[in-house]
């Protein structure tokens, strides 16, 4: 990822800060960790940004989106992100990080979340595809 930023120069300098997809709860106390927090650990310790761990949640518990269809994994991740501190990202730009980009009903579902909550643009990275 940090290599990327730079070979084709994503303007990370002027990103306000840099927000990891939620994972819910009940799956984090699984997983015992959440993979796009630290790929975002990693990116903000590069490029020196502050990365909002709290600022996005993920309220409702999905299931997991492998099996399912386009239509079926847009429905399933509908409205299950709340932004709690509309105020931190109000007229800010964000980069939105995840580990995989499939088909794109997650992250699109959470940028829509924070581009409601204010946020001034978000840009999405991923590690995979």
């Amino acid at each position: 990822m940090r290599t990327f930023i730079r070979d084709y120069q994503l303007p990370i300098e002027h990103l306000d800060f840099l927000v990891p997809i939620p994972l819910h709860k009940s799956r984090q106390r699984e997983r015992e960790f959440n993979q796009a927090e630290i790929l975002s650990q990693e990116v903000a310790r590069e490029f020196n940004k502050n990365v909002l761990t709290d600022v996005l949640i993920r309220v409702k518990p999905t299931k997991t989106q492998t099996e399912l269809s386009f239509g079926e994994r847009c429905q399933n991740v509908k409205k299950s992100f709340l932004v709690t501190k509309p105020e931190l990202i109000k007229d800010t730009n964000l980069l939105l990080i995840d580990d995989v980009l499939t088909t794109g009903a997650t992250s699109n579902e959470a940028a829509k979340c924070l581009k409601s909550a204010g946020a001034r643009k978000v840009l999405l990275l991923t590690l995979a595809n």
